[in-house]
C-alpha cells in the first residue's frame, strides 16, 4: 500500500443531507405535496413532467442509498474506527491523531524527534485500514457508496433533461421550479440565491393551474 492510500476518506460532503434540507424548506410547494395534488390533464402529456417523474424516481433512490451508505459508515466508525495512530511527544501540547503519512510527514517536518517513528505509524495505519477493510466488506459500505454515486451521477443527468425540456403547460413549468427548488441549496451560491421568491413563484403557478382545472370544470371559488 502506498503512504498515500493509508487514508480512509470521508464520505462526500452530504449533497445529499443538502438536498433534503432544501425539500424540507420548500414546505408545502415541494414536488411531495402540491405537485402530486395539482390537477392533471390526461388529454396532452407534458414532455417537461414526464422528464420530471423520471427525475423524482432518481432522486428518491438517491437519497435513499445516501442514507443506507451514510449508516454503513457509522457502523463502521463506531466499531472499528476510521483509520488513524496517535502521536504524543513532549515538543506536543496533547496528543495529536494523524489518518494519513501525509499528515504525520506534515507534523514531522516541525518536529524532528517524531521522524523516527515513521515506520511504526505506518505499520500502525496499515492495520488499522485492514480491519476497515475487512469490515467493509462484510458490511458493503463500499459497494453502497458506488452505488450511491452511480445512482447520484444519473439524478444529476436527469435533473439536466428536466430543465432542457420544453414545458408546453403551467404544471410542466411548475415541475422545473420544483426541480430547481429541491437541488438550489446545493453549493454555496445557494445562500445567495432568491429562493424565497422562486417559492412564490412556484406558488402562483399551483393557484393558476388550480383555477384553470376550476375554470375547466365549473367550479365557482
Amino acid at each position: 500500500m502506498a503512504d498515500s492510500e493509508i487514508s480512509t476518506s470521508l464520505s462526500r460532503p452530504s449533497r445529499r443531507d443538502v438536498l433534503s434540507a432544501a425539500l424540507l424548506s420548500v414546505g408545502v410547494t415541494s414536488f411531495n405535496s402540491s405537485a402530486a395534488a395539482v390537477p392533471q390533464d390526461d388529454r396532452a402529456t407534458d414532455a417537461a413532467v414526464l422528464a420530471w417523474k423520471a427525475w423524482r424516481a432518481a432522486h428518491r433512490r438517491t437519497l435513499a442509498l445516501c442514507r443506507k451508505q451514510q449508516r454503513l459508515e457509522s457502523e463502521l466508525a463506531r466499531t472499528i474506527g476510521f483509520p488513524q495512530a496517535v502521536l504524543a511527544a513532549a515538543e506536543l501540547p496533547s496528543p495529536v491523531r494523524v489518518s494519513s503519512l501525509m499528515q504525520f510527514d506534515e507534523l514531522a517536518a516541525d518536529l524532528p524527534s517524531l521522524r523516527t517513528r515513521r515506520a511504526k505509524v505506518a505499520a500502525t495505519l496499515r492495520a488499522h485500514q485492514q480491519r476497515w477493510d475487512d469490515a467493509d466488506r462484510v458490511i458493503g459500505y463500499s459497494v453502497a457508496r458506488q452505488q450511491e454515486e452511480a445512482a447520484s451521477d444519473e439524478e444529476e443527468r436527469l435533473m439536466k433533461g428536466v430543465l432542457a425540456t420544453e414545458a408546453t403547460s403551467l404544471r410542466g413549468i411548475s415541475t422545473k421550479l420544483d426541480v430547481l427548488l429541491a437541488v438550489g441549496a446545493d453549493g454555496a451560491e445557494g445562500r445567495h440565491f432568491p429562493w424565497p421568491e422562486l417559492r412564490r413563484i412556484r406558488k402562483d403557478v399551483v393557484q393558476l393551474i388550480q383555477l384553470q382545472h376550476n375554470d375547466a370544470v365549473g367550479i365557482t371559488v
